[in-house]
């Protein structure tokens, strides 16, 4: 089963910088170009993502963080970035943005809408080819404790479908791993991942389709 690699908080931060040092160098935007007004850093933000460069954007932004880093224009930054990268299916840099935006700006009048993008994010990471089971468990203890923290939040509906949509999946993926195990004769692991399930019966008794991977795809999977 291949899997999402997993990068760390730190390589995250490692990588945007590093990406926006590379960008500044192959993109022409001169090395020497700081102390800019904010706002500066902000429109060249945006319009880089109208053009379709996030890796330039991002440069911006971290611009913006380094020299302004008290400005009211970040938190709209994260958040616009968030959503670009989620757009071009980069949902880790996507989660990245929004968990920084919670880290730095978040309130009882944000904090569950970041929180749902998130989800989302992790969401349509998990639905991409890849698949990674502790992403899967990571999402669905994050949408579990979503519905116990905001009970009456505008997001509930959306993040229960999520929710549910990752139960399942779950179930999915544990079966699968059951018929690999007992292939290999490998009861024990195979009885380990059926008690799993079993945990959950309640999610055996809800009807729902079988995914399957088209044949191309199958051929590089587990």
């Amino acid at each position: 089963m291949l899997k999402i690699i997993k990068i760390p908080f730190f390589a995250l931060c490692l990588f945007v910088f590093l990406g926006a040092c590379s960008s500044k160098t192959n993109s022409g935007l001169a090395l020497d170009e700081v102390n800019k007004p904010a706002d500066y850093w902000y429109q060249n933000m945006l319009k880089e993502i109208r053009n379709g460069d996030l890796e330039k954007a991002d440069s911006y932004f971290v611009s913006l963080q380094s020299e302004h880093l008290n400005s009211p224009l970040l938190s709209e930054a994260m958040l616009i970035l968030g959503r670009a990268h989620m757009q071009e299916e980069e949902y880790l840099l996507a989660g990245f943005y929004f968990d920084e935006f919670m880290k730095r700006f978040g309130n009882e009048k944000n904090i569950d809408f970041v929180q749902y993008l998130k989800l989302q994010a992790n969401y349509f990471a998990f639905g991409k080819q890849f698949r990674d089971q502790q992403l899967l468990l990571q999402s669905i203890n994050e949408a579990k404790a979503f519905d116990q923290k905001y009970p009456y939040s505008r997001y509930r509906p959306m993040v229960d479908t999520m929710l549910l949509k990752l139960e399942l999946a779950n179930l999915s993926l544990n079966k699968e791993i059951i018929k690999i195990y007992k292939r290999k004769d490998k009861t024990n692991a195979a009885e380990f991942y059926q008690q799993k399930i079993d945990e959950n019966a309640w999610i055996k008794d809800v009807y729902y389709q079988e995914a399957h991977s088209p044949w191309y795809q199958r051929m590089f999977e587990w």
